[in-house]
């Protein structure tokens, strides 16, 4: 009768993790915060941006759900609270550092 090997011996050794390249960020590169909220977000969103700095050195994208047959006010309403210029977002434009993005109503954002 053949005696098996200890399990210990039939179990194959892990792989090694596979190894990341860490590089470092061009020189004009900047972190983009994604914020989302729901309809009755607004309160949040506003105590959030009141305690950004002018000078963060991110920008801040804000998501929030929007009854697509009205008007959005959202960049009015941040304006008054938010230390950083609210942009709308449209076609094209080009993301900076140290402002405020959000999306019109009825619009995804890609």
């Amino acid at each position: 009768m053949k005696q098996k090997p200890p399990k210990s011996a039939q179990k194959a050794a892990p792989a090694p993790p596979a190894r990341t390249e860490l590089r470092p960020a061009p020189a004009n590169a900047f972190p983009i915060v994604g914020l989302g909220a729901s309809a009755g977000g607004l309160d949040a969103l506003e105590q959030f941006l009141r305690g950004v700095p002018r000078d963060s050195g991110r920008a801040f994208v804000v998501v929030q759900h929007l009854d697509p047959t009205h008007e959005s006010q959202l960049r009015d309403l941040l304006a008054r609270v938010a230390h950083l210029p609210i942009v709308e977002v449209i076609d094209g434009v080009q993301i900076k550092p140290n402002q405020v993005y959000v999306i019109p109503p009825n619009k995804y954002l890609h």
